[in-house]
């Protein structure tokens, strides 16, 4: 349809809002930078100032499911490289013009128009655009040069950087130019680089206004990282640390101000050590402990959370049942998402599943896998907790009779039935009957996990489809022997958008 008449009827500065209102929408806009120039330069500036957002990285079974395979990511990189002009003459002569399939300079600068770069998302894509045809060896050479490349673009061509997130490939020549040419960048993720002390002072000197600062510690020292954060001004709202060192000489060095502006806290796979004891943590809102060791009672009893801590892992953490009831004691109502996955507590945690049914009735998101916990207990959890909306479940089949998998169902059904958006069951005995009830009555599902669950068949497929096609987009059903590849076949069809796990992961269907 012609746009003639639009562009007569309205000033270009109405066209502009309106298609400002498209700016979660990649294909709209996409569409719009076709249309016509006019359109092409009040569209490119939206889409391109935040392009890896469209990219979301999804989470399957706590491991980053990367989707290589979306031609889209290697066309954005693509589209980056045609604003190069003719830099990779030389460099790229080897591959041939399969590679890039870039035939002409773009129309656009569509590099300047960016101002989040996320060099993670971007090295991804890049991995990914290499064909079959290099050989292994030149691989690495090729990602890394036309990783530069890109990167000295955005450095040279950028009016402005609002947002820099890093990754371990990130090297102080990309590093150091950005952050002295862009002194004004707000978002500052450095968790998957290696800092030391002269990058916090190279920070400390440039930025002075950063709101969201993300940083991985292991040689810092404490003194600086307070100088950091006292720099800002006031600016900082989101103060996250990954500490990878031993964390008490850290945490103690730090001065009590600088604590009680750490709102997300990750210490992952060392000792505790009591490092935690006398903190007060007045905005901390997540705290990631997973694969630690020495968490006890003591670590939540001798530490001032505040009322703003709302997320905690405990995945591989090495934590007594003690430990998780004074968590419940301490977090109380303000608690909405537990992970445990797996958890190394104690044979049992019985009890401290009763003691978050009892003090955080607000959990919307649980994550479990233990060796045994009583059916009962998480029933009680489900009964609390009226509006969850994530639960996973693993190991809760050891030692529980079959009838009480199919009562637990049924509590799932009739108290978040409504709220429930992803449900793992693994390895259950759950019924033929108590799934095809479950779907029926849980028709916001997204995510379906069925994995090794025994009784699962072919008409508990047939219900999925029935209730949940339109909202489902996982289904795992590996390993479930009485499900057949026919039906499979029928849900490829029916499931529109849904990514179906079957047959031990050998076989999957995506549909995006």
């Amino acid at each position: 349809m012609s746009t003639q008449p639009l562009e007569k009827a309205l000033p270009t500065e109405c066209i502009h809002e309106i298609i400002s209102h498209l700016t979660y929408d990649s294909k709209a806009l996409n569409n719009c930078i076709r249309t016509n120039r006019l359109f092409a330069r009040l569209s490119a500036p939206l889409l391109y100032k935040n392009p890896w957002k469209y990219f979301p990285i999804e989470e399957e079974e706590s491991e980053l499911v990367k989707r290589e395979i979306n031609p889209k990511g290697a066309l954005l990189i693509r589209t980056f490289l045609s604003c190069l002009e003719n830099d990779f003459s030389s460099e790229f002569s080897p591959l041939g013009e399969n590679f890039l399939l870039i035939q002409s300079r773009a129309s656009l600068d569509y590099i300047s128009f960016t101002r989040h770069i996320s060099v993670p998302t971007m090295y991804r894509f890049l991995e990914a655009m290499i064909t079959s045809s290099v050989t292994n060896a030149e691989k690495p050479r090729i990602i890394q040069e036309t990783f530069l490349a890109l990167s000295r673009a955005f450095n040279d061509r950028c009016i402005s950087i609002d947002s820099l997130e890093t990754c371990c490939q990130t090297t102080s020549d990309i590093f150091t130019p950005m952050i002295q040419k862009f002194p004004n960048i707000a978002h500052l993720d450095l968790l998957q680089y290696e800092n030391t002390d002269d990058d916090l002072r190279f920070i400390i000197k440039h930025c002075k206004r950063i709101r969201v600062f993300k940083f991985s510690v292991r040689n810092c020292t404490p003194t600086l990282l307070s100088n950091l954060v006292e720099s800002q001004n006031g600016y900082l709202d989101e103060f996250c640390i990954k500490i990878t060192a031993s964390p008490k000489p850290l945490l103690g060095g730090l001065s009590p101000s600088v604590i009680a502006k750490i709102t997300d806290l990750r210490i992952n796979g060392l000792h505790i050590d009591h490092a935690l004891d006398g903190l007060k943590f007045q905005k901390l809102r997540s705290l990631d402990l997973s694969d630690c060791y020495s968490v006890e009672d003591k670590t939540f009893n001798l530490v001032e959370f505040g009322k703003m801590l709302t997320e905690i892992n405990l995945s591989e953490t090495k934590v007594s049942e003690e430990a998780i009831i004074s968590l419940a004691f301490h977090c109380k109502q303000n608690l909405k998402k537990l992970i445990m996955l797996p958890c190394g507590a104690a044979d049992s945690v019985e009890q401290g599943i009763k003691a978050l049914a009892t003090h955080c009735p607000n959990l919307i998101e649980f994550r479990l896998d233990v060796i045994r916990v009583e059916i009962k207990a998480i029933m009680d959890l489900i009964k609390s907790c009226k509006e969850m909306q994530v639960l996973v479940l693993g190991g809760v089949d050891i030692n529980n009779e079959d009838f009480l998998l199919d009562e637990l169902m049924g509590s799932i059904r009739s108290n978040i039935g409504h709220s429930i958006t992803m449900l793992d069951l693994r390895e259950w005995g759950v019924s033929e009957q108590a799934v095809i009830e479950l779907v029926r009555d849980c028709r916001k599902l997204s995510k379906l996990f069925l994995r090794y669950c025994r009784n699962v068949n072919d008409n508990c497929i047939k219900s999925i489809c029935k209730y949940l096609a339109g909202n489902l987009r996982h289904l795992d059903v590996a390993n479930c022997p009485l499900v057949t590849p026919d039906i499979i076949t029928i849900a490829e069809v029916e499931l529109v958008d849904c990514r179906i796990i079957h047959a031990s992961r050998l076989y999957c269907i995506e549909h995006i």
